[in-house]
């Protein structure tokens, strides 16, 4: 084999483990973003919508 071929499928390789090693890390995770947990923001709005009936 060719030194850029061997060189190449290592790249390929291990690019197809990380992106293998990320889908999984998302998956396990989910789409919660522990950031976000304790939000106020939805109550903020709730807030200035009962304050604009007003």
């Amino acid at each position: 084999m060719d030194f850029q071929t061997l060189i190449a499928s290592a790249i390929l390789i291990a690019a197809f483990v990380y992106t293998i090693m990320r889908f999984r890390k998302n998956w396990k995770q989910g789409d919660a973003d522990p950031k976000c947990d304790n939000c106020d923001v939805p109550e903020l709005i709730k807030n200035r919508k009962n304050q604009n009936r007003d």
